[in-house]
């Protein structure tokens, strides 16, 4: 997940707190034009932040990232690249690349919702400046939300981190089991806990 700014101001020492947006709002202030459409904001447990511009190894990788996990997908799944996904009211991330059921969402001009997580099969997070974001913040979230497999592209570590049986422990979101890809290797894509493809290492990250 890249760096965000914070929109909101922390507690005051009056002891105010920030007023907490929900996703629905933020819709309404994007479809009426208080927040351009082209601003890459999301929601953080209530808070509004935007993502920061992209490097160009991040645009070559997730570039590398389209072409070989589309092509891969079943019919009835399709790559969002940097989309909202619902995780709850108050927490609406916008990932690298989210791997959604098509369903009801796919071709509609004005869908009635954004994706949930219960609509997606993976996610996937670019890593170039903001590994440690990735691997805590995003994860724990990711996580929490039962969201089954993630995907961490390491990009100067030059290895990918696949993480998956989610589960909550004293309240945090974490996965029970990660596995390190490199060079040379394969990594499965699993969608439904069904294995549908490999897809080579060197075709995710040269």
């Amino acid at each position: 997940m890249s760096t965000a700014i914070e929109a909101v101001p922390p507690r005051t020492s009056s002891g105010d707190v920030p007023y907490d947006l929900t996703i629905d709002l933020v819709s309404r202030m994007v479809e009426s034009g208080l927040i351009p459409q082209d601003r890459r904001v999301f929601l953080l447990d209530g808070r509004l932040y935007e993502k920061m511009a992209k490097t160009k190894a991040h645009g070559s990788v997730g570039a590398a990232v389209t072409r070989a996990v589309d092509r891969r997908l079943p019919d009835d799944w399709s790559l969002w690249p940097e989309s909202t996904v619902v995780l709850d009211p108050t927490n609406a991330p916008l990932p690298d690349f989210a791997v959604i059921r098509s369903g009801n969402l796919l071709g509609r001009a004005a869908p009635e919702r954004y994706p949930e997580a219960g609509d997606v099969g993976l996610l996937i997070e670019v890593a170039v400046t903001r590994l440690r974001d990735d691997l805590t913040t995003a994860l724990e979230q990711y996580a929490r939300a039962r969201i089954p497999v993630y995907w961490v592209v390491d990009v100067p570590g030059r290895r990918i981190l696949v993480h998956s049986e989610p589960r909550v422990v004293d309240g945090k979101g974490e996965y029970a089991r990660v596995e390190t890809y490199r060079p040379g290797q394969s990594l499965p894509l699993v969608l439904d806990g069904r294995e549908v493809a490999l897809i080579p290492f060197d075709e995710l990250l040269r």
